[in-house]
């Protein structure tokens, strides 16, 4: 028997799905899902628990259908933060800042690795996510090391891997290079200093406007615009560097906005990527004036040398207004390049780095989408996809730290390259490319992009570059679910590895979901205070109901507000579900494989088993196209709107009678009391069962809880293959919907009227035919309670209202219940604002500004509105009307 307080703390800590996640069905079709695999330094978030509940559902539910899941899980080495992470704490430590040597601080690395980091899978585990951890791969794992080098020295020998000088974004802090998808831009408060450059004769001066004084060391020239008629004079004439002797040449370029600040620039082609384009077409030279570091170099006066770039740009403004070279500064509002794992102002670099040649690489995956072989959930982040690919930019996979994949080349005394999965490899080839043995070699001390393996992660994980059996039968069968922002960093990289490696694509559907915001809608930030923790609501609400709410809340193309009251909503309808299993328990409802819901004789019993029917039929339409939020709702309308509200109503006044004596006029059944109760028992128990099973998905814990109380552990997709619908089931049914169509209408009308649903109010019955009389007679007990009326003979001497429905005129009885003539003054005034709400509504639509830039669901919304206020505003108009008459 179950408790009587639903506490999902008592159950959940006690299940484990990783047996069940193990299980293969060789003989079934296969269906992957692929989870983003999450750094090793984090913890869970309210945005992982939305992609790895939405991943989950679909593995529970496709493990229902019968099809051969594999719920690959995994951890990126996250080479960036994590190296960030183990030196912070090294150096709190006390061990000095440069004194680390690679080998010391990878063996810390991984002595944290195996110590401390991983804790979201434990996680994981709380929120329910059924990967098989029995194949849980490492993107640092031996296997990926050896894929990793494999696919470089591939990509490398088919000429789509290469390294040049080029200008990069430079990290300060990590000291190290990072590619542009990992830049944020940040608005500051800052100033444009309007600087002097005289000319090489003394005798004239142009006004230089910059954001950037420290930089001007670097200058190699100052362009204005060749239709600029102000500095006309000055093009081709040289001027001198501020606080140098250092002679520069003023260019015409188009590059030069007359409208913006002076209207002449500095060119400084080492420290700015519009400069460094400047630069080449003017064949300008490069000074470079900054060290890895972001502090000045050999190359500036010694004043300002191995100052940090604030303190150096402190130091120059001070010295140039010192020496009258500085006209007057202004503050502006400026966006400035910073790293996203850092956080600091990046410096733009000439360094040299590997590319990889991703124009190339994108090509056959722009073709993959368009040709639908991949197809993105929603359709319109396909525009956001090509618009990237189609602009796609060389992408710098070297990084200057230590913990990652080091990059298989090795050098040759005069700097030769040798590209090769082994430094035996290397020096076979270096033997072969000098003519002699035992050449000295030095291997390339950077790293890759952590998202070169992560791009590989379809296929590393399922065994490549081996021809696995599982590589066969999984890869280009799975689905993808992230976020919009990932699909630049990883989704556009799989398909392009992907087909790359393999000639097919990786996977078949990319769903992208919302972002979790606050219940107000705001983004979530530490700053804010508001940032929700999934692993409090699961220790709050359970699980199941952090899980429930976020698949409600999941509509495609749309973020999720989210907060305590939204959760709480979810764990009340779970009580529901507990309390209602709970009555039946009681009432001796337990599930009996013996029984056919086709053999089922009772109309209620039919109305729930039609009813059930096809909620199964929506929920798995709706989960085959990633609609959460619809399956959901579904199942959420059905248990608590159908079953719970009306069907257990109808049947608990079976449940409960205290004597096998049953009076035909108390229940509306003819048929022996013990059939009818087993009947009902049985149809009880099946649709719990079912209810379970298709909330097994979302809410797993809770569905293995209650599938185990009625009497059944295994758990499969509900099947009506076999049901057979002979002629009068259907029929029969429609009694039911008849009386709980008359049940509304008198609740309804009871709340236009202003009177309470719980007071009784005498009714009676003008029907057209004695069959109607006859099944009104059967529900009278039912009528009478949950419509809060007493059936009588006749209303004789009351005032009363009519209620017109199909076959049949209800008489309410309503003298004394309210005041007629102040009754119509106020629902005539509703139905005056109801018209002004209608009026504004329908004005929207007929907008085709709105219509073509709204959504197709809020356009819905507002069709939906409309048509909801038309029947509210017909329904108040025939109250008005009724009682006009008995005025």
């Amino acid at each position: 028997m179950l408790e009587k307080i639903f506490d999902p703390g008592s159950f959940e800590k006690n299940y484990s799905f990783e047996i069940e996640a193990s299980i293969r069905n060789p003989s079934a079709e296969p269906f992957m899902v692929l989870l983003p695999p999450p750094n090793i330094t984090g913890s869970l978030h309210i945005g992982h628990a939305l992609c790895y509940t939405l991943q989950d559902i679909l593995a529970r539910y496709k493990r229902l259908k019968k099809c051969d899941v594999l719920f690959q899980p995994g951890l990126d080495h996250a080479g960036i933060v994590t190296q960030l992470l183990v030196e912070k704490q090294l150096y709190e430590k006390g061990v000095e800042k440069g004194s680390l040597t690679r080998e010391t601080l990878l063996k810390e690395i991984w002595y944290w690795k195996e110590n401390s980091g991983c804790t979201i899978l434990d996680q994981l585990k709380v929120l329910g996510i059924s990967c098989d951890f029995s194949r849980l791969r490492f993107t640092m794992d031996e296997e990926s090391k050896k894929a990793v080098t494999k696919m470089f020295v591939k990509l490398y020998n088919e000429g789509l891997i290469y390294r040049g000088e080029k200008m990069v974004n430079w990290d300060p802090l990590i000291r190290s290079a990072i590619s542009d998808l990992e830049v944020v831009e940040k608005t500051i408060a800052g100033h444009l200093w309007y600087i002097r450059y005289i000319t090489e004769d003394g005798n004239d001066e142009i006004i230089v406007a910059t954001t950037r004084p420290e930089t001007i060391f670097g200058d190699t020239a100052v362009a204005v615009h060749p239709s600029d008629e102000r500095y006309e004079r000055f093009i081709g004439k040289r001027v001198k560097v501020p606080l140098t002797d250092r002679l520069i040449p003023v260019i015409a370029d188009k590059y030069a906005d007359p409208q913006k600040g002076s209207g002449a620039v500095k060119i400084t082609p080492a420290h700015d990527f519009n400069d460094y384009e400047v630069g080449k077409r003017h064949k300008l030279p490069i000074i470079d004036i900054m060290t890895p570091r972001g502090e000045l170099n050999d190359k500036v006066p010694e004043m300002f040398r191995h100052l940090e770039r604030s303190e150096a740009r402190r130091q120059v403004v001070d010295m140039l207004d010192k020496t009258g070279l500085l006209r007057n500064v202004e503050s502006i509002s400026q966006d400035v390049p910073c790293g996203d794992r850092s956080g600091v102002v990046l410096e733009p670099r000439i360094t040299y780095q590997w590319f990889v040649n991703a124009e190339k690489l994108a090509k056959p995956a722009i073709k993959a989408v368009k040709d639908e072989k991949i197809k993105f959930v929603p359709k319109h982040w396909e525009n956001l996809y090509f618009e990237w690919m189609n602009n796609i930019r060389p992408w710098c996979i070297s990084r200057q730290i230590w913990w990652g994949h080091r990059i298989p080349a090795w050098y040759g005394p005069d700097g030769q390259v040798f590209v090769a999965e082994s430094s035996e490899l290397a020096q076979e080839q270096a033997t072969k490319f000098y003519g002699k043995n035992n050449v000295e070699l030095k291997q390339d001390e950077d790293v890759l992009d952590t998202w070169f393996s992560s791009g590989m992660w379809p296929f590393v994980t399922l065994g490549w570059p081996n021809e696995t059996p599982e590589l066969k039968r999984y890869f280009s069968r799975m689905v993808v679910v992230t976020r919009f922002d990932i699909i630049f960093f990883w989704v556009a990289r799989m398909i392009m590895f992907g087909i790359q490696a393999n000639k097919r694509v990786p996977f078949k559907d990319v769903y992208i979901h919302g972002l979790v915001r606050d219940e107000r809608g705001k983004k979530m930030s530490k700053s804010k205070g508001n940032v929700i923790d999934p692993l409090d609501l699961c220790k709050k609400y359970g699980a199941d109901s952090v899980r429930f709410t976020l698949a409600m809340l999941s509509s495609p193309g749309r973020d999720l507000k989210m907060g305590d009251k939204t959760v709480e909503s979810g764990r009340n309808f779970l009580t529901k579900l507990w309390n209602v299993v709970r009555f039946a328990q009681m009432n001796g409802c337990f599930y009996d494989r013996s029984y056919r819901i086709d053999e089922t004789t009772q109309p209620i019993a039919r109305w729930m088993v039609l009813h059930i029917k096809k909620m199964v039929a929506d929920v798995e339409t709706a989960l085959e196209s990633y609609r959460f939020d619809e399956a959901a709702k579904t199942i959420y309308q059905c248990v608590w709107g159908i079953f719970c509200d009306w069907y257990m109503e109808f049947v608990k006044i079976i449940l409960q009678h205290p004597t096998e004596e049953l009076v035909p006029s108390e229940i509306g059944y003819n048929l022996n009391y013990t059939i009818i109760k087993k009947d009902l028992r049985d149809t009880t128990a099946w649709a719990i069962l079912q209810f379970v099973r298709v909330l097994y998905p979302i809410t797993p814990f809770i569905a293995k809880k209650l599938s185990g109380e009625i009497g059944v552990v295994e758990m499969e997709w509900p099947d009506f293959s076999e049901f057979k619908l002979f002629p009068d089931y259907e029929e029969s049914t429609k009694e039911v919907d008849r009386v709980k169509n008359l049940i509304s209408s008198i609740r309804s009308m009871k709340q236009c009227l202003g009177i309470s649903v719980t007071e009784k109010l005498n009714v009676y019955f003008e029907v057209l035919n004695q069959d109607r009389m006859q099944e009104l007679f059967g529900y009278t007990e039912v009528i009478n309670r949950m419509a809060g009326v007493t059936i009588c003979d006749q209303v004789t001497g009351e005032q009363n209202i009519p209620i017109v429905l199909d076959g049949i005129v209800a008489h309410l009885g309503i003298s004394g219940k309210i005041n007629i003539e102040s009754e119509v003054k106020r629902l005539t005034e509703e139905v005056a604002n109801l018209d002004k709400v209608r009026t504004e509504a329908q004005k929207r639509l007929e907008n085709e500004d709105f219509i073509k830039k709204a959504s197709e669901e809020v356009v819905q919304e507002h069709r939906n509105r409309v048509e909801s206020i038309n029947a509210r505003i017909e329904q108040l108009n025939y109250v008005i009307k009724s009682l006009e008459d008995k005025q």
